[in-house]
């Protein structure tokens, strides 16, 4: 994410599958020809700078023909509802009503493809339907998530105009083909799996994240109706029991060492009658530290920690999303959410894509947000308390690419009612410091203590 509130997670962490979608490393792409044979290229799109909205950009894609046949994955179906509109988040009724639509669909393309080859005229085309970016706005307009965003299509024939237009209709084909044979073997693939059954096409892992999200955008459905999930990268810990579909359980709280996120497509239900809160923490080794400490000895049959290891994945905010509504699939139990982040422009930044969700993708993924998330900290009192030399190694300075993401955030629509994390951050520019939740390790029981000062310790 870099000018505006989607921009910001454009530097998180190369875990997250969220944001890694618009990571680009440098890389030189193969090119297909028709034998198959791939050959290396360089592709302006995979310049580590590019946003999305660059690689969507008519100056990186040819004009398709006259000539380029009508070969459109879009008009099939619409976009789905609202509650369909979730990733490994809900029961997956609506996915699975649509799956045999998305089959119909990719074998139509297909065929259109094959009547090119045999008549031998025209150029092989596909349409994708790329997900909205925000509109250019001048910098004193603030961004909100309510803003009406710019989507678009292009159109990616073979043979193109150009080695790089080929080179992503095969990726787009392969993809389909791939999707086609999960759909028709109902088995699920994880995207590094698509990655791996043809890293020479692909490249990396970033190719396959961006065009099997483009072409689930294309088709109006969520992912897992392509039968294709993300790996789960966040870990959960504490009083939860999970049901599957199979009839096995599993608890949260027999590992100390927390469990995977598991994939909302395999919970029926979820047991929450001692759960009295729910804490986020952004990183893994603050989440290990609080798992060990007394604190939690104490008070873990009352409450459940999550971390996704930086920004949030898909997977660990549809879990949330999931424990924190009240629905007869969770006991009708709607714990409280407090998030724990560092006092700095990525951690506030964090907590903003739990509690308001992500422009980026706010189409699909609308729901996958906590309105009523609290924050816990870190803020900027902490750093006052930092007058010993072992706390005050704990602060850092702001680097200028803080200050200018703090500067941007001030601008975002959804800070003009997060009047605490607005004043933080503007004390944050002032103060030219930031601090991690380590910084309360220099303190005797200092994370124990923040803790005890807000978390319930019953469930009401």
């Amino acid at each position: 994410m870099d000018d505006d509130f989607e921009d910001l997670s454009n530097t998180s962490s190369p875990q997250d599958d969220e944001h890694q979608i618009w990571q680009s490393d440098h890389g030189s792409p193969p090119m297909p020809s028709t034998s198959i044979e791939h050959k290396t290229m360089d592709c302006p799109a995979f310049d580590e700078t590019a946003t999305e909205h660059e690689l969507f950009s008519s100056s990186m894609w040819s004009p398709a023909g006259s000539e380029c046949a009508e070969v459109s994955a879009m008009g099939a179906l619409p976009l789905a509802d609202a509650s369909e509109q979730t990733d490994d988040m809900t029961l997956p009724t609506g996915a699975d009503r649509q799956r045999p639509d998305v089959l119909t669909r990719i074998e139509t393309i297909f065929e259109e493809m094959l009547d090119v080859l045999l008549n031998e005229t025209g150029q092989m085309g596909v349409t994708l339907k790329y997900r909205p970016r925000s509109s250019p706005r001048r910098r004193s307009e603030p961004f909100t998530i309510a803003d009406e965003p710019l989507e678009g299509e292009r159109r990616l024939c073979f043979p193109g105009r150009s080695d790089t237009e080929a080179w992503r209709f095969t990726v787009v084909t392969r993809i389909l083909e791939l999707v086609h044979e999960a759909l028709r073997n109902d088995t699920v693939l994880s995207k590094r799996d698509i990655y791996y059954r043809d890293p020479a096409l692909f490249n990396k892992q970033s190719t396959v994240d961006r065009y099997v999200d483009d072409i689930a955008y294309t088709f109006g459905v969520p992912r897992s109706s392509l039968n294709v999930t993300a790996v789960a990268k966040g870990l959960i810990l504490g009083a939860a029991t999970f049901i599957r579909r199979d009839g096995s359980s599993s608890c949260a709280a027999g590992d100390a060492e927390g469990i995977l996120v598991p994939a909302m497509r395999d919970i029926l239900s979820s047991s929450l009658s001692d759960v009295a809160w729910i804490l986020v923490i952004e990183k893994e080794a603050t989440f290990r530290s609080i798992a060990a400490s007394p604190y939690w000895q104490q008070h873990s049959g009352h409450g459940i920690l999550v971390t996704a290891r930086g920004y949030p994945d898909f997977a660990t905010r549809a879990l949330l999303q999931f424990l924190s509504t009240a629905t007869p699939q969770n006991g009708f139990g709607s714990p409280p959410v407090y998030g724990l982040v560092d006092f700095d422009p990525d951690g506030l930044a964090i907590f903003t894509t739990y509690k308001h969700g992500s422009s980026k993708i706010s189409n699909e993924y609308a729901r996958l947000k906590l309105p009523g998330m609290q924050w816990l900290g870190l803020r900027s009192s902490a750093l006052a308390n930092a007058d010993d030399t072992h706390a005050s190694q704990g602060l850092l300075p702001l680097t200028p690419r803080d200050r200018k993401r703090a500067r941007l955030m001030l601008n975002w629509g959804v800070m003009a009612d997060e009047h605490e994390m607005r004043a933080e951050l503007q004390r944050m520019l002032m103060l030219g410091f930031k601090a991690e939740l380590q910084l309360l390790d220099a303190f005797t029981d200092g994370m124990g203590q923040l803790l005890s000062s807000v978390l319930p310790t019953s469930v009401f």
